[in-house]
């Protein structure tokens, strides 16, 4: 028999595994189907949103129209104001550099941001499309240099430059609609039909 001798006591060396526990507790298996059932919902909600033009239209739309929430609150935050550059098919945000606007990296979701193959995102103000910026990348050299002046800014005052933002995917022929007063009062419309 394993064990050391103590003042005439014999002490087992493995008491303490006496008690080792066989299968799984409830809290466990409980655990288990949540993180399962988390997974499921998540790979549904993206089948879903890939499997339908219209989903993934919609989708784009609020997390753009999100994103443009975010900013105007970002600009308030920082004390200065932040820039939006439309892309043929993508947008990217910049903000005020020493002497010119450059890329904006205070945080990652306000990153540069492509839209999907044959989709396209057009500008209105007062009425006439502004043609988009060229294309840029987030290397570190591209952050340093200038970047085109920007049609839409947010303020730190809260206002933001008055704008009209349609989104066209390919397979479907109504655009959805990101509109902006100059108060910061932004509105979403999913499927408008073009004027």
């Amino acid at each position: 028999m394993a064990g050391t001798p103590l003042s005439g006591l014999l002490i087992h060396s493995n008491a303490s595994s006496k008690h080792q526990q066989a299968g799984f507790t409830l809290l466990e298996l409980l655990i288990v189907v949540f993180i399962i059932s988390l997974i499921s919902a998540g790979f549904v909600k993206l089948m879903v949103g890939f499997g339908s033009s219209t989903q993934s239209l919609e989708n784009e739309t609020k997390r753009l129209h999100r994103l443009l929430t975010l900013t105007a609150q970002e600009a308030i935050l920082q004390g200065s104001g932040i820039g939006l550059l439309i892309e043929a098919n993508g947008y990217r945000f910049v903000t005020r550099g020493e002497k010119f606007w450059v890329i904006f990296d205070g945080d990652d979701l306000l990153k540069q941001h492509q839209l999907p193959e044959d989709w396209r995102i057009e500008l209105k103000q007062d009425g006439e499309i502004i043609p988009p910026a060229a294309a840029s990348t987030q290397s570190s050299t591209e952050k340093k240099k200038g970047q085109p002046e920007p049609f839409i800014e947010f303020y730190a005052s809260g206002e933001m430059t008055a704008f009209q933002l349609r989104i066209y995917s390919a397979d479907n022929p109504l655009p959805s609609l990101i509109e902006a007063q100059e108060n910061g009062e932004i509105t979403m419309h999913i499927q408008e039909s073009e004027e």
